[in-house]
């Protein structure tokens, strides 16, 4: 989606017909108020991922980690190599936290971690096709969820 698009249905939801009156669909740039630009790019992460953290065992650092990734992944069918010195630096911790997160995901088989020759060495990619997949098999949990949380105002 573009900053300028509207949001698919179910992102608006007024909560009386006097909100439905005055609900106006809102693009991305108009929601975040001049903080997303066509040239600062945001991150599009299922609401699903973040229903099924838990049961995927991601910590909080862990999903900071993921996210930092899958700010480089825009197409399903390439791998991306962001370096672990830059999201620790976003984060403000550790490349070996960073190494650690990634070692996990990988482990739990949410991620897929290659090497690849390049420029006369290894650089090392990312694909989330595993984690897409787990998610999912895992929707009609994450739509169960969904009906148990609460909505504040």
């Amino acid at each position: 989606m573009s900053l300028n698009e509207q949001p698919s249905s179910g992102e608006t939801t007024p909560t009386t017909d006097a909100d439905a009156a005055e609900a106006l669909p809102t693009t991305i740039k108009d929601k975040w108020q001049g903080a997303v630009t066509e040239g600062s790019g945001f991150v599009a992460i299922p609401i699903a991922l973040l229903r099924l953290q838990t049961k995927l065992k991601l910590t909080p650092t862990d999903m900071v980690v993921l996210i930092n990734l899958l700010a480089h992944w825009w197409d399903p069918a390439r791998a991306v190599f962001p370096r672990s010195t830059t999201i620790a630096t976003r984060m403000g911790v550790a490349k070996r936290t960073v190494q650690r997160s990634t070692q996990k995901m990988v482990k739990a088989g949410l991620i897929d971690r290659e090497f690849i020759e390049q420029d006369g060495g290894k650089r090392r990619t990312f694909q989330f096709t595993p984690l897409a997949t787990r998610i999912a098999k895992d929707i009609n949990l994450s739509h169960q969820l969904a009906g148990k949380e609460s909505l504040g105002a």
